[in-house]
């Protein structure tokens, strides 16, 4: 069976490819920027103060996973646990917002795909 990570890999090297030299400066850039970014959410939940969202840390890691990624194509060395761990959490923020919608009565829909998601029948 094919890992989530094994997926997003295949799909982003077909539709994006490996970064040239300096994009991958670029993206290294950007990732920092991220990683202070997560290290900000982290901050306001442990502070209880305003903790994140779902949405706040979902949209955080539909920018990080994808970024590390692609790194990982051109330095999987360096990127490839990094990016494999991203790609779970990922995941899960997006199980976490389509139960938060439905939590909020947005939708049957968000709670059916959550229950397939999870192995379960509706």
């Amino acid at each position: 069976m094919t890992s989530q990570y094994e997926q997003t890999r295949a799909h982003i090297e077909r539709t994006r490819g490996r970064f040239t030299d300096e994009e991958e400066r670029a993206a290294e850039l950007e990732l920092a920027v991220l990683q202070a970014d997560a290290f900000t959410l982290t901050l306001r939940a442990r502070e209880d103060e305003h903790p994140p969202t779902p949405e706040e840390w979902g949209a955080h890691l539909r920018r990080k996973a994808p970024l590390l990624v692609r790194l990982a194509l051109s330095n999987p060395l360096r990127y490839e646990v990094s990016a494999r761990e991203a790609v779970e959490r990922w995941r899960e923020a997006e199980q976490g917002e389509i139960a938060a919608a439905a939590a909020a009565g947005l939708g049957s829909e968000a709670e059916r795909w959550l229950a397939r998601q999870d192995g379960g029948s509706v």
